[in-house]
């Protein structure tokens, strides 16, 4: 009947809206849906997502590890584990069940601005644009052999952070071990921030008039200009600048004995 074909094409319509709505989180993350409903711009962005990463390939090779992919063309790129300054780690919340992660980097030398972005705004290195956890972690360990990011202890935020920044306070966290400092945040699209002591170029503190009310600062671990941002938001302030002077110490030390960091290449 005509009512019943009603019925099952309006289904497939809010099929169809429900799958643009979850495509967009998932490559835009809940930002997206602001752009979802001015226009079409994360169409477009999808779109541009797919075919920058259609067919993606990691292999290894002599020099490090080799990516390539693209559908409208094909982008090659070679990175040496020398070179890899910074990695991140990021999980959309529609990804979190099924265990999917990116995996984006910071490497020297390949960071460019943007035109008519702000100030931080970098073009992305993708390691991996989506993966599962088991394998991301695998092929982070070409790049930075022994790194195990779920053994490195972590340090979360003070209760008091709930005050400063409501959503998100239980995942701030950061921790360290003999080889890298990891760093964590956000609640619906959750980031692990990942920087080598020998790869650390300056530690600084700061603190805002909100935090300096509630005895909190951030630390901000500097790294070569990329997407991944090296930041312990909102930690008890005495605290934190002790942890700053320790990374600082960790990275002299670091530098002074990793022949990567002279170089640039593997040994």
């Amino acid at each position: 009947t005509r009512s019943t074909r009603a019925v099952v094409r309006h289904r497939r319509t809010v099929g169809v809206q429900a799958a643009v709505v979850a495509i967009t989180i998932m490559s835009a993350g809940t930002v997206g849906i602001v752009f979802l409903v001015v226009g079409g711009v994360p169409i477009f962005q999808v779109f541009a997502e797919f075919a920058r990463y259609y067919g993606f390939t990691v292999a290894r090779s002599q020099d490090g590890l080799r990516l390539r992919h693209g559908l409208l063309s094909t982008a090659q790129q070679t990175v040496p584990p020398g070179r890899v300054q910074a990695i991140g780690f990021v999980q959309p919340i529609l990804w979190r069940r099924r265990g999917w992660v990116r995996v984006r980097l910071n490497v020297a030398g390949t960071s460019t601005r943007q035109q008519g972005s702000g100030e931080d705004s970098y073009s992305e290195n993708v390691l991996l644009p989506v993966a599962p956890w088991p394998l991301a972690i695998d092929i982070v360990r070409h790049v930075l052999p022994g790194v195990d990011l779920a053994a490195v202890p972590m340090h979360p935020a003070p209760r008091r952070a709930a005050k400063r920044a409501f959503l998100q306070w239980r995942q701030l966290a950061v921790g360290w071990d003999e080889q890298v400092l990891v760093t964590r945040r956000g609640r619906f699209r959750r980031e692990w921030s990942v920087v080598p002591h020998a790869r650390t170029q300056s530690v600084r503190v700061t603190q805002g008039p909100w935090e300096r009310a509630l005895d909190l600062a951030t630390m901000h671990v500097d790294s070569t200009p990329g997407k991944v941002k090296i930041v312990a938001h909102h930690q008890d302030a005495g605290t934190v600048r002790a942890y700053a002077q320790e990374q600082a110490d960790r990275a002299a030390t670091a530098r002074a004995t990793d022949k990567q960091a002279r170089c640039g290449r593997q040994p």
